[in-house]
């Protein structure tokens, strides 16, 4: 991963049947350490409203290399340990560069 600027990452998660608390307690204990990290500039968990073993993760980076240290801490790789059998798919994670427009701040996550 090689970029100079920021960058957005949307994370999807889909809980096996029966499995929702255990992955939307494993997704939450991530974020306040996240929060500590440098680079991190946004770092959110959402669960879906019509479908509440939908997990998703919007995150927001200085930069890819910020992006990189992440994946590499200690409590995202506890993470990938403990989640994939609680999951009903394989993570789907991307990273995505913005395409600003404007100049109000209603245009940055």
């Amino acid at each position: 991963m090689s970029n100079a600027g920021e960058v957005t990452v949307v994370g999807r998660a889909v809980a096996r049947p029966g499995h929702r608390d255990q992955v939307a307690k494993l997704l939450r204990s991530v974020v306040a350490p996240t929060h500590e990290e440098a680079g991190s500039i946004h770092y959110s968990m959402h669960q879906g409203i019509d479908d509440p073993d939908l997990f998703v993760a919007i995150e927001r980076w200085t930069s890819a290399e910020a992006l990189e240290q992440h994946l590499a801490t200690e409590h995202i790789k506890q993470l990938a340990e403990r989640i994939g059998d609680l999951l009903a798919e394989p993570l789907d994670i991307r990273v995505y560069a913005q395409l600003s427009e404007g100049t109000s701040t209603k245009g940055v996550l």
